[in-house]
């Protein structure tokens, strides 16, 4: 016997993560697998087939599928990922379709797929205006009004890793992406391991007590450029609640003093900081919630 729901599927840089989940919103099976060094192509191949395999284990009848990923989603194509090669030019909805016939497909960014589970149960509910700041490999924010998450003309509203850092920077025409190519995951590992010399990652600076002088000085002038261009962001978007989620939400206690400190002296109406309620796996949540949501609605 099989039971009905959604299959929801979270495409990151380095690994997919799926989920079977009946239309009661109980999580009936999961799986993820390595996607690193692959290209679009041997992605959706394998995509595809776990897809599948999850179905039959959970006995899944599939009314829906949900799926986040990297990049802007605007319409059925997927643009900006540069860490996955062909990735621009793979139509995932029809490649879905064509495997689950007749089977509403919806894709969205992952950050925004984040954004809208806090909306609907987490840190954002309720709130007029909000904003999910996402501190990961990457920087993103998703942008939420009401109960609706703010997609903008291409869909990529939110996208902040292509913020100028000087007036310098070229930017986005030179193939950059200023403010995550120097506050990012990936970035601060990078610059750090060339301060100390040796290795030393973010997660090394969020979890050792005490730090080398030029550790401690890089990551003050971290946290002064994100709490800098937060503040900018909350005068020009006037939100309730900031959200904090990502990897890098583990050091919330770290992070957390800075911000609401410029929050509280530069923002005329200052947001309530939050850490994010989905620590762990917000996109894949997000995308269940937002086709569990459709399915419903579809069918009433």
């Amino acid at each position: 016997m099989t039971t009905k729901g959604v299959l929801a599927i979270d495409i990151g840089g380095t690994k997919i993560a799926l989920a079977a989940i009946d239309l009661a919103g109980h999580w009936l099976a999961q799986t993820k697998f390595v996607i690193a060094g692959l290209d679009g192509g041997a992605i959706v191949t394998q995509l595809l087939a776990a897809s599948q395999q999850l179905v039959s284990q959970a006995q899944l009848t599939v009314t829906g599928i949900g799926v986040s990923t990297i990049g802007v989603v605007d319409g059925e194509h997927l643009k900006l990922v540069p860490t996955i090669k062909g990735w621009d030019h793979v139509n995932l909805k029809a490649a879905l379709q064509r495997q689950f016939t007749q089977i509403p497909v919806w894709i969205e960014n992952d950050v925004k797929a984040a954004t809208y589970a806090e909306v609907l149960n987490g840190a954002l509910k309720g709130t007029t205006a909000g904003l999910y700041l996402n501190l990961g490999t990457g920087i993103a924010t998703g942008l939420s009004l009401g109960d609706r998450v703010i997609r903008g003309s291409h869909g990529a509203a939110g996208e902040v890793g292509y913020l100028l850092t000087a007036s310098s920077d070229a930017g986005f025409a030179t193939g950059h992406a200023p403010f995550e190519e120097a506050t990012g995951g990936q970035a601060i590992g990078r610059q750090l391991t060339a301060l100390v010399g040796s290795p030393y990652s973010a997660k090394d600076m969020w979890s050792n007590s005490e730090l080398p002088q030029v550790v401690q000085r890089f990551k003050t002038q971290l946290l002064a450029s994100w709490a800098f261009n937060l503040a900018n962001l909350c005068i020009t978007w006037d939100p309730a609640v900031v959200a904090i989620g990502g990897g890098m939400e583990a050091a919330y206690d770290q992070i957390a003093p800075t911000l609401t400190a410029k929050l509280a002296q530069s923002v005329p109406f200052p947001p309530v900081l939050k850490r994010a309620y989905y620590q762990q796996n917000a996109s894949l949540n997000g995308i269940a919630l937002l086709a569990l949501r459709s399915v419903t609605t579809s069918r009433d």
